[in-house]
Formats: structure tokens, C-alpha cells, sequence
């Protein structure tokens, strides 16, 4: 898995501007909004980069997590601007700083699915001070085969959506 660190550029602080993952979220009805989510993730999953704040020595980051409801979850950005801006409203970088943040591909993520399971991470929370939408670690490839089945990088085991 490639770990490409890239350095998010200074933006002042304010709020951020709505994303169609937003909106989708806002139109999901309900756990049983099959229609909704899988639009929602279908978006998701095809994000160019799945952003992640990075935490600890340069040269040994790895992407921020954050207990959720006593669950470990990745906190996971649908770009740069929004870890930028999470990591300023947490304290975590100064409005001036700018955010090392780690950039990957969906599909390298849910490749790295199983890593996660072994470092008892339960899922993945996406824009978590904005709309807060998760997937369970367990879900990641599930998920990816059932809203982009036979794209590069699926198991080729699509399920039906």
C-alpha cells in the first residue's frame, strides 16, 4: 500500500462547503435506505483520495483514529480541506500550520482492510464534525463489490447489491 504524506496547504478556517457526499447523507432515510446508500457509498467509493490526518514521528505517521462509541474508527476526510479544517477545530494544528495529511486511493484502503482488523480498528468514520457517516471495517469490501462491481482492485467476488 502506497502512503503518500502530502502536506495540505494553509486555508483559513471557517465552515466548509457542502459536498455531494453531504447531501447524499442528509437523503439517506434510514439503515434501510438501500437505494440511498448505495449511492452514497457508490460516490464514496469513487473519491480519488480518501484523506486521513497523520499522527505520529515523521517518517512513522499513520492515520489518525478516534474512539467512537466505545469503537476504535479511522477518522477518515472526503478531501484535504476537510481534515484541514477538522484538525483545526480539534486543536490538533493551529489556523496558521499546515496539516500533514495522508492522502489514498479507496481501493487502497479496502485492500488494507484486514491491517485494520488486526489493529482492533471497527470501522472507518468519514467527515466526522460534518456528517459523521461509517462503515464497519468488516464492510469494506463487501460494500466496494456491491456499488462497483468488477472495477480494479475488487476481490471478483461482487455481491448483488
Amino acid at each position: 500500500m502506497t502512503n503518500p504524506s502530502r502536506e495540505q496547504p494553509d486555508a483559513p478556517e471557517g465552515s466548509v462547503e457542502e459536498s455531494e457526499t453531504d447531501r447524499l447523507v442528509a437523503q439517506v432515510s434510514g439503515p434501510k435506505d438501500e437505494v440511498g446508500m448505495a449511492a452514497l457509498w457508490r460516490i464514496t467509493m469513487q473519491l480519488e483520495h480518501w484523506w486521513f490526518i497523520a499522527v505520529g514521528d515523521p517518517g512513522q505517521e499513520s492515520p489518525a483514529a478516534a474512539e467512537i462509541d466505545d469503537q476504535l474508527m479511522l477518522l477518515v476526510f472526503t478531501d484535504g480541506e476537510r481534515a484541514r479544517h477538522f484538525a483545526v477545530q480539534q486543536g490538533m494544528i493551529g489556523e496558521q500550520d499546515t496539516l500533514n495529511a495522508i492522502a489514498l486511493t479507496p481501493v487502497e484502503v479496502v485492500e488494507s482492510a484486514e491491517a485494520y482488523r488486526s489493529a482492533d480498528l471497527a470501522g472507518l468514520m468519514f467527515d466526522p464534525h460534518i456528517s459523521g457517516y461509517f462503515i464497519p471495517v468488516d464492510q469494506l469490501q463487501v460494500v466496494w463489490d456491491a456499488v462497483l462491481p468488477g472495477e480494479d482492485g475488487s476481490s471478483g467476488n461482487a455481491t448483488e447489491a
